[in-house]
């Protein structure tokens, strides 16, 4: 986007967020950065109208608003940077199509080649699925003779290219799937991996089950010892979960202070039982930040747990996930609750 601006002109734009961020309080870390420079650059008139309404509401720029802002007007990007990568990969193999037609002379061979290759290069073309297009290309190639001789270098001249755009699309594909802070998924892998646990539990018959997990009273944690304490203890959150989890299970970071995992072939009663796990864990540990070795004492996380129902909308899901850990939230804190335990709550109250 900023391509012909000049280095002067971006520069200027650094000097600006920076303070920015400063006066009103904003962490500086690479997501919120990308956030106040696309603001000081002026380049999104809809960001630029959402900060100028919140600083003239006195609103506070807190974690999650952050977290907010970022995904709606900068995490797009990920995407177009994606869909570049994919474009620039197929018209690298056009271009091979082409010459393989122009240089062998073969025009009938070639044109089914040619023919049968674009075929296969659609827009939803897999990365593997494009190299297998390649690979196709090579071989049908081998038999054309002396043509073939300046057809080959310049495949393995593209193929080099070709590797080199694969490992940047995976790199992106990498980043853009990944938290920047504790290092595990995202809310967007998140999304991703559920939806396909949800399948595979619906075709195999097999159970499926979701913990929500948040930090106890982060916000006071937080304010009390700062943001670089607090980004300690999300990283030491979710390296521990990780740890207690079994390999199939799938951690993420769902947003702000709470975290998610899927729980594949794990029946609801599993469920609360690695649930238990997490939070006697935590419930046991003491703190100390990293930089100072200051005694933090100890936090507590309050979990949801709930499972999924056959063609069930994943939203209703981790809905029911949502409301089990804020039952546990407002029982006390420090628990464990499962969606057993909302029918429970119901049925007394209609007592």
């Amino acid at each position: 986007m900023y391509d012909k601006k000049s280095t002067e002109e971006l520069n200027s734009y650094v000097r600006l967020a920076l303070p920015l961020m400063s006066e009103h309080k904003v962490l500086v870390t690479p997501r919120n950065y990308a956030v106040w420079f696309e603001y000081v650059a002026g380049s999104n008139n809809e960001l630029n109208k959402t900060i100028d309404t919140m600083v003239d509401k006195g609103e506070n720029f807190s974690e999650e608003k952050n977290e907010t802002l970022y995904l709606r007007f900068c995490a797009e990007k990920d995407e177009n940077e994606l869909r570049k990568l994919r474009e620039d990969l197929q018209q690298i193999l056009v271009t091979i199509l082409s010459e393989v037609t122009q240089l062998s002379g073969q025009t009938e061979k070639c044109g089914s080649l040619v023919s049968n290759s674009v075929a296969k290069l659609s827009e939803e073309a897999s990365i593997q699925e494009i190299k297998n297009v390649a690979n196709e290309i090579v071989s049908e190639t081998k038999a054309i003779g002396e043509f073939g001789k300046t057809v080959q270098q310049r495949l393995k001249e593209t193929t080099e290219e070709l590797e080199v755009l694969h490992e940047e699309f995976e790199q992106a594909k990498t980043e853009s799937l990944e938290d920047f802070l504790t290092g595990v998924p995202n809310r967007k892998a998140f999304d991703e991996r559920l939806n396909m646990s949800a399948s595979i539990a619906t075709s195999d018959n097999n159970d499926l089950c979701l913990l929500m997990i948040d930090i106890d009273h982060f916000k006071r944690f937080n304010d009390e010892y700062g943001h670089i304490v607090g980004d300690e203890v999300l990283r030491f959150v979710a390296r521990k979960v990780k740890e207690i989890v079994r390999g199939r299970d799938f951690l993420a970071r769902f947003g702000g202070e709470e975290f998610v995992v899927i729980l594949p072939q794990t029946p609801l009663p599993g469920a609360k039982t690695v649930g238990e796990n997490i939070r006697r864990f935590f419930a046991q540990s003491k703190l100390k930040a990293v930089a100072t070795s200051k005694n933090l004492g100890t936090i507590t996380v309050s979990i949801g747990a709930a499972c999924y129902r056959p063609a069930e909308p994943l939203a209703k899901f981790i809905d029911r996930s949502d409301q089990a850990l804020y039952f546990a939230k407002n029982t006390g804190r420090n628990r464990v609750a499962t969606e057993s335990d909302l029918v429970n709550r119901d049925t007394n109250n209609t007592k």
